[in-house]
């Protein structure tokens, strides 16, 4: 790196004000960098050249990647675990628009399903958020029941 900064020092100042680089007691010092520009300097002046590179074709191809479509129905066969299914029950407490922000924001429902959902718990007793694997359907219930909403969870077997 110090050579290298020498070089465009001498460089540098042979352009600035017609000040003239002094003679080199070395006929040729030619120093290469790790991007490959090559410098070199000599009795007679100083000399930069770009790397050279392969030649390419003129237009760049996009790559091609193959995607390969798992069966996922065949991997979770034997490793399947049993649903959970979150149930909401209808309470005096919480307001209808209440119910249904936290369903949109909690569940990740749009308005519309999180709407009929409180509905659903409002006139029945009971609506059905959603069936779920054992841990999201515990995030659902737990932040659910975090905000004051009345659920419970139940193991559902898939027939």
């Amino acid at each position: 790196m110090f050579k290298f900064l020498v070089a465009v020092a001498i460089f540098m100042a042979s352009t600035v004000g017609g000040f003239t680089a002094p003679k080199l007691a070395f006929h040729r010092l030619i120093m290469t960098s790790t991007n490959g520009f090559h410098m070199s300097t000599s009795t007679d002046g100083f000399h930069m050249s770009a790397p050279t590179m392969d030649a390419g074709p003129a237009t760049l191809e996009p790559e091609t990647v193959e995607k390969v479509k798992e069966d996922k129905k065949e991997e979770s066969a034997g490793t399947k675990q049993p649903a959970w299914e979150v149930r909401l029950f209808n309470d005096p407490f919480n307001k209808r628009e209440f119910v249904a922000m936290c369903l949109a924001t909690i569940c990740g429902k749009n308005d519309t399903e999180s709407y009929q959902i409180m509905m659903q718990a409002h006139q029945n007793g009971m609506g059905i958020i959603g069936r779920y694997d054992y841990e999201i359907a515990e995030l659902y219930n737990k932040s659910l029941r975090d905000n004051g909403l009345m659920v419970d969870m139940i193991p559902v077997d898939d027939e």
